[in-house]
């Protein structure tokens, strides 16, 4: 019994009916007013500590209107992931962590600093009535063909424009220093080269919000773990030392008995072979075999990863964050899980470069949402609950066995499962030759020494000189390893006969 018979009015006044947090489904939810609305929301992020980071800014660009745009029925891009992210991330309340941004779309101009006019022409024109599948043009610009990757659909002018103005928002975000982190879910269209349409991709935000960045920055790492090679932006910086592509990728034969698309990124692609390209060794390929488990992934991003912004010290990270490497992803064949996928993220974060954050890839769309409103969460240093609060609208896309189970991080196996072909000695061995393809990087020694008096024709006779002592090292290994099975065969008369000898 209290003191005096009176209750304690403080905690009680806590407990209040009116500040529960809102336990009712989203039809409930949806009869609120505005206010009210806004009222849930904020009591669950009051509850769960969404607040600022300290020490660091966070910036959220999104344009609502990339949404309303379909691929068609049948294909497997849809641009409704975005509409679940966003209802995720706001329902958590982290809209309260991050300054928010609704950019407008790009200009043609603007589109023009990296694309060619006649396909900026093309796209800005082409419509489904006007479309001619035979015209040449059509083709050139890759369009149509047997896998038609790359529809016209109404308003696909608009939906480039808006996705690529949201990347280039983020990346002066950047410049101006009002935002440590920026992040565009609707950009990462990887595959977009100059004038041609490859992969789901018709315009490559990334190539233009690079671009943007090396206007102040000297070096900028781009980072890939979608679960296809970023070719569009390995091919666009393929002649500078300005810029380093990092690909983490499947690579290989697709369930078809095909290329993996694109069919490229292997652990030997590093860029031009010309030592007097200053691009060459500025490309590192990571390609990667079915089922790679969890552990196995995080082992292999970290430790290729710290390398590489150990040597090449970039001043500026942009982190294409596609989630078709997820497990359980319609195209993608790996077996990562959430948290897998965002310790990349954390990863990066850390090291406290000014990064751009952008999605990709990601074609079971309710996985893809989960994904990234995490990884929005790692990136303002929040941690969410798993039961996924219930105003959320289209809950029941996360709802069922088959879709999650109603939580945040289901175990995204309970599906399907794909064979690990990863061991750790094919692994352990892609990771040597990582190095390995590292030590190419002394041949360029980048725009900071260049600054320091080097002139170019020096700065190349340093590249020629250390290209041909790898040559040579290179060589030494050859002769040795020829001449150790040559001294081996001999002791088990190996062929001899036609048969093997005892050991």
């Amino acid at each position: 019994m209290p003191l005096n018979g009176h209750s304690n009015n403080i905690v009680q006044e806590y407990l209040s009916p009116d500040d529960a947090l809102f336990e009712q489904d989203f039809q409930s939810f949806k009869a609120l007013s505005d206010d009210d609305k806004r009222m849930v929301i904020q009591r669950e992020a009051e509850e769960y500590g969404m607040e600022k980071p300290q020490g660091y800014s966070v910036s959220f660009h999104y344009n609502p209107h990339v949404e309303y745009h379909h691929f068609g029925s049948s294909h497997p891009m849809k641009p409704w992931r975005l509409t679940l992210t966003k209802q995720l991330v706001l329902a958590y309340g982290l809209e309260y962590c991050m300054e928010l941004y609704e950019p407008r779309p790009a200009t043609f101009d603007e589109l023009a600093i990296f694309h060619d006019r006649e396909y900026l022409s093309f796209l800005s024109n082409v419509t489904p009535q006007n479309a001619k599948p035979d015209d040449n043009a059509y083709l050139a610009f890759g369009f149509g063909g047997d896998s038609n990757d790359c529809p016209v659909f109404d308003g696909l002018w608009n939906y480039v424009s808006i996705y690529s103005g949201a990347s280039m928002n983020a990346a002066y975000n950047l410049l101006n220093k009002q935002s440590d982190v920026a992040i565009n879910w609707s950009g990462g269209l990887h595959h977009a080269k100059k004038n041609l349409a490859s992969g789901f991709c018709y315009i490559n935000d990334i190539v233009l919000a690079i671009q943007l960045l090396l206007t102040q920055h000297q070096r900028v790492l781009y980072i890939d773990i979608d679960v296809h090679h970023g070719d569009g932006v390995e091919a666009a910086f393929e002649s500078t030392d300005r810029v380093f592509t990092l690909s983490y990728h499947k690579f290989g034969i697709d369930r078809n008995g095909y290329p993996f698309f694109p069919g490229t990124g292997n652990i030997n692609e590093m860029g031009p072979t010309d030592p007097a390209n200053r691009g060459k060794g500025h490309s590192l390929n990571i390609p990667i075999d079915d089922g790679i488990d969890d552990d196995q992934y995080k082992w292999l991003f970290k430790t290729v990863t710290g390398a590489v912004i150990d040597k090449y010290n970039p001043t500026a990270i942009v982190l294409q964050s596609g989630a078709d490497s997820l497990g359980g992803d319609r195209l993608g064949r790996f077996n990562l899980n959430i948290k897998a996928h965002g310790f990349c993220i954390e990863t990066v974060k850390n090291y406290g470069r000014p990064l751009l954050l952008i999605g990709g890839g990601g074609y079971t769309p309710r996985n893809v949402a989960r994904t990234w409103c995490h990884e929005t969460a790692v990136c303002v240093g929040a941690e969410l609950h798993n039961n996924l609060p219930t105003h959320i609208p289209y809950i029941q896309a996360f709802q069922g066995a088959e879709n999650g189970g109603g939580i945040l991080y289901p175990d995204l196996h309970n599906t399907k499962r794909h064979d690990n072909l990863n061991t750790d000695a094919k692994l352990n061995k892609l990771v040597a030759q990582a190095m390995e393809n590292l030590r190419y990087i002394e041949g360029a020694p980048s725009v900071v020494v260049n600054t320091r008096g080097i002139d170019e024709e020096q700065l190349m006779r340093i590249r020629e000189e250390i290209d041909r002592e790898l040559d040579e090292e290179m060589q030494e290994k050859e002769t040795f390893l020829s001449v150790e099975n040559s001294r081996r065969r001999k002791e088990r008369n190996t062929g001899g006969r036609g048969e093997r000898a005892m050991r």
